[in-house]
Formats: C-alpha cells, sequence, structure tokens
C-alpha cells in the first residue's frame, strides 16, 4: 500500500487542495519579484548620471538566475526587502519546488505545522513587497498623497491574505484528521 492508498477521498482533496494553496502563495510571490522590475526597465532609457542603468546592468548582473538577480536587486539595489526576507522567499520557493516534484510523497498533514511557519515569515515578506510595489506604482502620484504607506496593501497581498485563512482553516482540518 502507498500512501494515497491510505487516505480517504475527502483527505485527499483536503490535502490537494492545501498543496494548491501553496503553490499560489509562491506564485503571488514570483508576480511582484521579476515581472515588475522587467516592466520599470522595459523600453526605459535612462538619464546619465542616473542611478539606473539597464536590466542586464543593474539586475541581471548580480546573479545568472533570473529570479535570484531580482531578489538580490530588490535586496541591495533597492533596498524594498533584507536578507531575511530573501531567505523566505528561497525557503518558499524550494518548499514549492519539493512539493510541486515529490506531491505523491508529501500526502501527509505532518507537514502542515512546518508550513504554517513558513507562510507566516512569507506573509511579512509579501507585505513588504506588494507595499513596495504599490508605492513605486503609485506613490508619487499627488492624489495618493495621504496613503499610509505602512499600512497599505497591494492586490496580491490580499489576495495571499485570503490563500493563508483558507490554510490556516486547512490546518486545523488536517491537525483533526
Amino acid at each position: 500500500m502507498n500512501e494515497v492508498d491510505d487516505l480517504t477521498n475527502n483527505e485527499l482533496t483536503q490535502i490537494l487542495a492545501y498543496t494548491g494553496l501553496i503553490l499560489v502563495a509562491h506564485e503571488l510571490i514570483k508576480s511582484l519579484i521579476v515581472k515588475p522590475i522587467k516592466l520599470f526597465y522595459w523600453n526605459m532609457t535612462f538619464a546619465k548620471g542616473s542611478p539606473f542603468k539597464s536590466y542586464e546592468n543593474d539586475v541581471l548582473s548580480r546573479h545568472k538566475n533570473e529570479f535570484e538577480a531580482c531578489l538580490l536587486y530588490l535586496r541591495d539595489f533597492m533596498e524594498a526587502i533584507d536578507l531575511d526576507d530573501v531567505l523566505t522567499i528561497q525557503e518558499l520557493r524550494e518548499h514549492r519546488n519539493d512539493l510541486a516534484h515529490n506531491i505523491a510523497h508529501k500526502l501527509q498533514a505532518q507537514e502542515v505545522k512546518r508550513d504554517l511557519i513558513l507562510l507566516e515569515k512569507v506573509n511579512k515578506t509579501l507585505f513588504k513587497l506588494s507595499k513596495y510595489q504599490m508605492y513605486i506604482e503609485i506613490g508619487a502620484d499627488p492624489k495618493f498623497k495621504g496613503i499610509d504607506w505602512d499600512s497599505a496593501k497591494g492586490p496580491e497581498y490580499l489576495v495571499f491574505e485570503e490563500v493563508l485563512k483558507k490554510l490556516r482553516i486547512f490546518a486545523k482540518v488536517l491537525k483533526k484528521g
């Protein structure tokens, strides 16, 4: 017998839904890292003396992997995140990859507690990234002068909050089961 044979249909459905939510969390983080930076540099020419040069120079020169290069850019150049945030994102990425490639062996409820600890750290990091991205996009617009940027939540973060709520519910259900 394998691990899946020992699960009820309901347990299997809950674990697969839970895994799907972990994958969504990863995709939300990813959407705030590479795409916005690429869009910032896309079709842009910077003035001489500007701190910005080009996507290749400012970002891709930091690491051979584009995702890692963007993380380093956000940490070192833009100072939007810190080393703890980078490590949290990398941990989520490794966990997501492990789940995606080994899902048949990960269908066990005991992983849930560890996942929730990681996702609480991701919550803090995603909030930072979301807030940063919102500020970059609209912070200079006088219409948004009164926004409290310390508590502002971007659309990606609002989705993640819902995902995290559902993951907490799944965690409770899986613990009982």
